[in-house]
């Protein structure tokens, strides 16, 4: 979806799966990717923002850190995640959080990963 078709948040309740804004971003936060990730924005409000975040197989964000918390939930596949310099492995079903200001980054299994993602407030870091 090109941004001339994007939702209005103020105006949404509902996005259709059809209409969700798509992104390939490159990096996060200024800091490069391993490789291109597919970001879809399924929901937006005032005070958050759900993203449904594909990581390929082994690829990888690098240290980064946010002003804003953000809080995810795996929904397949495997993924690590590292923060304040300590790795956690996640299997589908697992949350994870990574604080205001906290060094962390993610990397996904051999099979790739995917999971949804909320951001408070709502926060675009591509």
């Amino acid at each position: 979806m090109n941004n001339a078709d994007a939702l209005n948040p103020a105006e949404h309740i509902v996005i259709p799966n059809a209409r969700a804004e798509h992104h390939r971003i490159t990096q996060v936060e200024g800091v490069s990717l391993s490789g291109p990730v597919d970001v879809r924005v399924l929901s937006e409000g005032e005070d958050m923002i759900l993203l449904e975040v594909t990581m390929p197989p082994n690829a990888a964000s690098n240290p980064h850190t946010h002003d804003h918390e953000s809080v995810g939930y795996l929904v397949s596949g495997r993924a690590q995640t590292v923060v304040d310099g300590e790795t956690f492995d996640l299997a589908p079903g697992d949350g994870f959080r990574h604080p205001v200001g906290v060094l962390h980054h993610m990397k996904a299994g051999d099979e790739g990963a995917v999971w949804l993602e909320i951001k408070s407030p709502p926060t675009r870091t591509w």
